[in-house]
């Protein structure tokens, strides 16, 4: 059990690390919506998936492709995600 913690804790803060590395002018906002959205912290942790899906392994350059128009379909929108709750 608490194995499992230590896994699921470690896993969010590897995606956490990737986004606000990702967005470092908004870092101190996306730490504060991984803390308080469960919506944003889902977006972060697909993102992180769609990073490593990237980095893992030579796929056929159509697959290369589709990965990255993901990680930038998820870009777009955790930048939404962020400016929408700046704006709030």
């Amino acid at each position: 059990m608490a194995q499992g913690i230590l896994h699921t804790a470690a896993t969010m803060s590897n995606c956490l690390q990737l986004v606000r590395e990702q967005f470092p002018h908004l870092q101190d906002r996306v730490l504060w919506l991984f803390e308080r959205a469960p919506l944003f912290r889902e977006l972060c942790e697909d993102y992180e998936a769609c990073a490593l899906a990237l980095g893992r392994q030579k796929a056929s350059e159509a697959l290369q492709r589709e990965y990255q128009a993901l990680r930038l379909r998820l870009e777009t929108e955790l930048l939404r995600f962020l400016h929408e709750d700046a704006d709030k």
